[in-house]
């Protein structure tokens, strides 16, 4: 009885772990609004169009190009000084739709609005 018990609670950890951290592309693609400040990233309400063919429009980075690995999102753009990336993690908390961090500490993100 016991290990029934230990089993299935390891069982759901593990499959609120994997829906937590596991994401298709299908899932990613999207229209995102930022809740940040501007000081270190985008300003409050910019918004990023992640689309199907790995590009992405921006109102902080303009036009580029993206990559996906595991739970991170890497955002490639061009600037006055030449190339540059932004790397920032996927998040979602076991219902909510997700959500791109780009600053941790400050509790800073691109929301996913459809």
């Amino acid at each position: 009885m016991n290990k029934k018990i230990l089993l299935s609670i390891v069982f759901l950890i593990g499959l609120v772990y994997t829906y937590d951290n596991f994401f298709t592309k299908s899932m990613i693609i999207g229209t995102y609004i930022s809740n940040g400040n501007g000081i270190d990233g985008p300003n409050k309400n910019d918004t990023l169009i992640l689309l199907e063919n790995n590009t992405y429009e921006s109102q902080t980075w303009g036009k580029g190009k993206y990559t996906l690995k595991a739970n991170t999102i890497n955002i490639y753009y061009d600037y006055e000084f030449g190339k540059a990336s932004y790397q920032m993690r996927i998040e979602r908390n076991f219902y909510l739709k997700p959500k791109l961090v780009f600053d941790f500490d400050q509790d800073n993100y691109f929301e996913k609005i459809k």
